[in-house]
């Protein structure tokens, strides 16, 4: 049994190249047959685990072999156990990533006329994930197991520690000729009116470039008149546009006097950033705080345009990346508008892998590349001092 197990570690070790889209595991550990009449971890369990990774939900298969201990049969008894399980990682890309999982599978008895029989079942669990060096991850996992149909057992309780590393060669998912973006400016071919349009220029949801309308040029900074409802007087010092900033010190001299400022007169500016999982336009619970947040920012602080742009890690083709990048600024777009921004003020703009932030070598670089970036812009002027 030690020499297999040594030999399992070995072999799977061997096997690791870099990010990859399947992980092999060696598990350790102590299972508890209902059939005693309290838990005892006393019972010695070995497994082997195959897990895919290019999935929300990864599919895991396990191996697992349990010498039931001398005082449970009359004479030498084993449990072979083969399952398929449902992975969901919670921090993926971090050092430290907890999971939870489920699944089917089907227990082989050896010597069942001594108390045991072999029957399938269905399990639950949890765990959680350490990076100990790139190319190693330490697991330690609890499962609980309900036979199904049995009369002689009940349940199983398995408490596994182990290591788990990735194999295989890159992931590349197929892209459809449906979304492929030729002139790579975030609007796909069958959408796209303007297929050659030039890289960098920025295009309308038909991928044709935007005209952008010149802001008015005001030829002094006062504002024409003034209510004191519209724009009260905020200080007794020379403030021309009545934003609260003394006309000395005021490095913006047009502002609209209801922007919120800052110390030199300048409108306030914001960013939000937001991360997403492996291949989702998906925003997470927790980046969804952030959106609501920003949301309530842009509604408070009127005048300001906001521009959304999408990133991707590099580990699909460019094409693909390229329209998932778009798909995720566009996420962020529809959520700002449920949450009361108004879609004129709102632009989009995906830039697929090609502005990376981060190393797309290691997890944790590829998990900060898979982000949205927004921020605000202003108009030059506004006639009127409005």
């Amino acid at each position: 049994m030690k020499r297999i197990a040594l030999f399992s570690v070995l072999a799977v070790s061997l096997l690791y190249g870099g990010e990859k889209p399947y992980e092999l595991g060696v598990t350790f550990g102590a299972t508890s047959i209902k059939n005693e009449p309290s838990v005892k971890m006393r019972n010695g369990t070995f497994g082997l685990n195959l897990q895919l990774n290019d999935y929300v939900i990864k599919p895991r298969f396990d191996f697992e072999y349990v010498d039931i201990a001398s005082s449970e049969s009359e004479v030498p008894t084993s449990l072979l156990k083969a399952s398929a399980n449902g992975v969901y990682e919670f921090n993926e890309g971090n050092t430290v990533n907890p999971y939870i999982l489920g699944g089917l599978g089907y227990e082989s008895v050896t010597n069942s006329r001594y108390g045991f029989e072999s029957h399938p079942f269905v399990q639950g669990g949890g765990g959680v994930g350490i990076g100990i060096t790139q190319n190693i991850r330490a697991k330690a996992e609890l499962k609980a197991l309900q036979i199904l149909g049995g009369t002689k057992e009940n349940n199983e309780f398995v408490a596994s520690v182990g290591v788990a590393m990735p194999f295989g060669g890159k992931s590349q998912p197929k892209v459809k000729a449906s979304v492929l973006d030729s002139d790579r400016d975030g609007v796909i071919d069958r959408l796209d009116k303007c297929p050659n349009t030039p890289r960098g220029e920025r295009v309308g949801a038909d991928g044709c470039p935007v005209q952008a309308t010149p802001a008015p040029i005001v030829e002094s900074a006062a504002p024409v008149s003034f209510s004191e409802t519209e724009c009260p007087i905020k200080t007794d010092l020379p403030d021309a546009d009545r934003d609260g900033v003394e006309d000395s010190v005021d490095q913006c001299p047009a502002t609209p006097c209801d922007f919120s400022v800052d110390s030199k007169g300048c409108p306030v500016k914001a960013i939000l950033r937001i991360h997403f999982a492996t291949n989702s336009a998906r925003i997470t619970d927790y980046s969804m705080k952030k959106v609501r947040k920003f949301a309530k920012f842009l509604v408070s602080h009127k005048g300001s345009l906001v521009h959304i742009t999408g990133h991707t890690d590099s580990r699909a083709p460019e094409d693909y990346n390229m329209v998932l990048s778009k798909k995720r600024a566009e996420s962020v777009k529809k959520a700002l508008i449920n949450l009361g921004v108004s879609a004129n003020r709102l632009s989009t703009e995906g830039r697929g892998e090609t502005d990376p932030i981060a190393s797309n070598a290691t997890k944790q670089g590829m998990a900060l590349n898979r982000r949205i970036e927004v921020t605000l812009t202003y108009p030059h002027a506004v006639e009127g001092g409005r």
